[in-house]
């Protein structure tokens, strides 16, 4: 059977990510903590939107639990990144909310003239 060595080199390369990734998100005694941590926040929620702002929050959660309590130097992203990426997706979840909350307010008479004449 021929072997692509294009194939090869990107599954060398996907190995050798996943390896230093899985260092930063996950203990070496459970490899997948990272997901664990992500269904448990998911499951605090109700509404899907919100439980994808919680995906992406429990990720990171789990990424900085792992480095702090390991206390091991990251191979990828900073700690500090990971405060500045849990920060912003906190706002963007605010913002999300809002922008959904002022949607599901009643349409003014207004409102449905300037959609109507749009």
């Amino acid at each position: 059977m021929p072997v692509i060595a294009d194939v090869i080199q990107s599954l060398d390369t996907i190995k050798a990510i996943h390896k230093a990734k899985n260092d930063d998100y996950a203990f070496d005694s459970n490899p997948f903590f990272n997901f664990d941590v992500q269904q448990y926040v998911m499951e605090l929620f109700n509404d899907p939107r919100d439980k994808v702002f919680a995906s992406l929050l429990g990720l990171k959660l789990a990424r900085l639990a792992n480095l702090l309590n390991q206390n091991t130097k990251p191979k990828n992203e900073s700690i500090e990144d990971t405060f500045i990426d849990f920060a912003t997706y906190v706002l963007l979840h605010k913002a999300d909310r809002k922008r959904r909350n002022n949607e599901r307010q009643p349409l003014s008479a207004t409102s449905i003239e300037k959609a109507n004449n749009a």
